[in-house]
């Protein structure tokens, strides 16, 4: 901001009077400033010089407004407790934040001659801290600016809107969106609990969601491993493992042929698309995409990564994104969405898509649904397939032979082949172990392995892209810089915001500090 030092503002204000309902007042400004230079320079410094008026004619009539509010409060509640009245104790200075800075205004003290108790009456009308109030408008500016920009760089931008550089601390910046973060997700939390209240807790679980109150997203234990894989490595360790071979026939009987998505046997082809066309949801199915992502912990969090879990879901031409900071407290969401898309009555199909991770499996499996079909996202697939064929330690062409010859296999659903080719080159490559890593890999996810060209040709998903973006929009474009480290807190509060944002829910949240009802889909006839 240009310097405004010599700029002369005189601002005269009427009393506020009160007209019936509304408050009535008077104002009259004075400017003296230099004509700046006849240069490129002259609007923008009239444009500071204005701005600058305008903020201090902002804050006089904020404390007028306000004063005149308190003394009404105090006329209203002059009858005191036990209606026998009350004694004015004078007033007390307190300091709002707010977007035009810091204003200190004076607020009216009471005595109750009943049993004389003190009271200031604004202070427990208006729910104001004992100190000092930030406004919701400054709060939510405030989280404006953590969207994009770091806490440093947020509070001088902040500073620079209101005129003040010491409006806000740092600290205050992210206490700020902490606090806003949580009363947001807290509210995400009550709205699906309460969805989830309309049926017995013992079909809870056919949605993948424990009965237990503990696992309604208040738990911010997460996985310790680097990676998904090393958490798939330690499910396959435990005592009730089985055999890949067993895993695959057990999950294909979870997903019944009448049932089966495009690309699946036993499902219906689709008519071809022309390439142009945009990706569509299966015709009566709600698509489910899936994700975690992970960033630096902070050094005093006790933890390497801070894991944000995340969904996009997909149905009919609407999109909404949820982000939690539990996998469990993800699918009790979830969960909340699929029961009013009517997919606990059959209304609609249940199809996930995401990186075939072990949490996600885990979830999928447990899930008492006859109409679910899940597909392991392609992206995911070949950027496996290439880490692995990688480190075989393959001469170049030949890996690149070995390779392109299994993608061409996996991309038409014939996972058997591809699993052929792999055991084929175990005896040649230089590293095994690797391909063996790749083999286990398809085998588990064996079922979830769908017939890719023909899902494509009838222009249905096959990646999980949305969650993919989410995660960009709402963590990693953000917080993953170098030299960055977070919290549990700000890593979800952003991602919440974001969520909340991307769903045209936010503006309701910050007018009426509660959640909209969702907008929802036309609704479908029972599926025969």
């Amino acid at each position: 901001m240009r310097d405004t030092h010599d700029l002369q503002a005189t601002i005269t204000l009427d009393p506020v009077n009160r007209q019936g309902s509304s408050l009535a007042l008077e104002l009259k400004l004075q400017m003296s400033l230099p004509l700046p230079e006849q240069d490129e320079h002259l609007p923008d410094q009239i444009e500071a010089y204005v701005h600058q008026a305008g903020l201090e004619i902002q804050r006089r009539l904020f404390r007028a407004l306000i004063e005149k509010a308190d003394q009404e409060l105090v006329f209203q509640r002059r009858h005191g407790k036990g209606g026998e009245g009350v004694q004015s104790r004078g007033t007390r200075p307190f300091t709002f934040k707010t977007l035009f800075g810091e204003v200190t205004v004076r607020r009216a003290r009471i005595r109750h001659k009943h049993d004389g108790t003190m009271e200031i009456p604004a202070a427990t009308a208006w729910k104001t801290p004992h100190q000092l109030a930030i406004t919701q408008n400054r709060r939510d500016a405030v989280c404006d600016q953590m969207a994009d920009r770091s806490a440093g760089q947020s509070r001088a931008e902040l500073g620079r809107d209101a005129g003040d550089a010491d409006l806000l601390g740092r600290s205050t910046v992210l206490e700020v969106l902490h606090q806003e973060g949580a009363a947001l997700i807290t509210a995400e939390r009550q709205r699906a609990r309460g969805i989830l209240d309309e049926v017995p807790e013992d079909q809870w679980a056919v949605l993948g969601v424990p009965a237990e109150d503990a696992l309604v997203g208040q738990n911010d234990d997460v996985p310790e491993y680097d990676d998904v894989e090393e958490a798939d490595a330690a499910c396959a360790s435990e005592p009730a493992e089985r055999d890949a071979a067993e895993e695959a026939d057990a999950a294909c009987d979870l997903i019944p042929a009448e049932w089966i998505a495009v690309g699946f046997p036993g499902g219906a082809p689709a008519w071809p698309v022309a390439a142009e066309e945009p990706r569509a949801v299966d015709p009566g199915w709600v698509i489910v995409q899936p994700d975690e992502v992970k960033t630096k912990a902070q050094p005093g969090t006790g933890r390497k990564e801070v894991w944000t879990f995340t969904a996009v879901v997909l149905v009919a031409g609407l999109r909404y994104v949820l982000a939690e900071s539990t996998a469990e407290g993800l699918w009790v969401q979830v969960a909340a969405l699929l029961l009013q898309l009517g997919v606990l009555r059959g209304a609609r199909r249940l199809l996930v898509l995401g990186d075939g991770a072990s949490w996600i499996r885990s979830w999928f499996e447990s899930l008492g649904l006859d109409h679910k079909a899940m597909i392991v996202c392609w992206y995911h697939l070949r950027k496996r397939c290439y880490t692995q064929f990688s480190a075989a330690g393959v001469p170049k062409a030949r890996r690149r032979a070995l390779e392109a010859a299994v993608l061409d296999q996996l991309w038409t659903g014939q996972v058997e082949a591809a699993l052929e080719l792999l055991r084929g080159a175990l005896e040649w490559v230089r590293n095994p172990p690797a391909l063996q890593d790749l083999i286990e890999y398809l085998e588990k996810r064996r079922a979830y392995l769908p017939d890719y060209q023909e899902r494509q040709r009838s222009g249905l998903w096959i990646a999980s892209t949305r969650v993919e973006k989410f995660n960009d929009w709402s963590v990693s474009g953000r917080c993953k810089h170098q030299g960055m480290s977070w919290s549990p807190a700000g890593v979800l509060s952003l991602a919440v915001l974001e969520a909340a944002r991307r769903n045209g829910e936010l503006d309701h949240w910050r007018q009426n500090r509660e959640l909209p009802e969702r907008a929802l889909p036309e609704p479908l006839g029972q599926v025969a």
